[in-house]
């Protein structure tokens, strides 16, 4: 879109420099306003581009092993990344601000003599599980999901009865979960 926008603006600039005899710096000046003018527009928000710096991506990983309670939403405490602060560490939810196609994936590693069973959940939705088994197993699931603004993304405990752990060690980080987004959609 940028360049057929400077496109169109240096053909008109020319158009009217070659029959109205404008003086060239006066074009210039011209030309570097506009563009001025539409980087600022996008930039407030009135465009469904998004640049880089832009982009919705975290990574976190959780700092202490636990054991979890039936139906328990994991809150990972470890922030690595956290573009646009979307992932809360203190309720364990990602929460989409634009709609597109996000990638989502989580490593759990379940604890010694411990049985421990996750999945993704998309709002409501069970979405796939993680069953590593017992004693230091860990299990990875990976999905890449269409969400609309205001989705919610999240690692939950997935056994009905008895009880779970979920291990990790702070310095090695073997439980995480982490998303971002692929691309804008409308």
């Amino acid at each position: 879109m940028k360049l057929f926008v400077q496109a169109a603006l240096y053909a008109l600039l020319s158009y009217h420099l070659v029959e109205g005899g404008c003086d060239s710096n006066l074009g210039n000046e011209l030309i570097d306003g506009l563009l001025d003018m539409i980087l600022k527009i996008k930039r407030s928000g009135n465009s469904s581009d998004t640049t880089p710096t832009e982009i919705p991506a975290f990574s976190v990983s959780l700092t202490n092993a636990k054991d979890l309670g039936t139906s328990e939403i994991i809150k990972f405490d470890k922030v690595w990344t956290n573009n646009g602060n979307l992932y809360d560490p203190n309720t364990g939810i990602f929460q989409a601000h634009l709609n597109g196609v996000y990638q989502f994936s989580f490593t759990v590693m379940s604890k010694y003599g411990k049985n421990l069973e996750v999945y993704l959940w998309q709002n409501d939705t069970r979405l796939v599980a993680v069953y590593p088994g017992t004693g230091y197993n860990e299990g990875t699931a990976n999905m890449v999901l269409n969400l609309k603004k205001g989705d919610r993304v999240y690692v939950k405990c997935g056994t009905a009865s008895g009880a779970v752990s979920i291990h990790t060690s702070n310095g090695s980080w073997y439980s995480m979960f982490s998303g971002y987004l692929i691309h804008v959609s409308k």
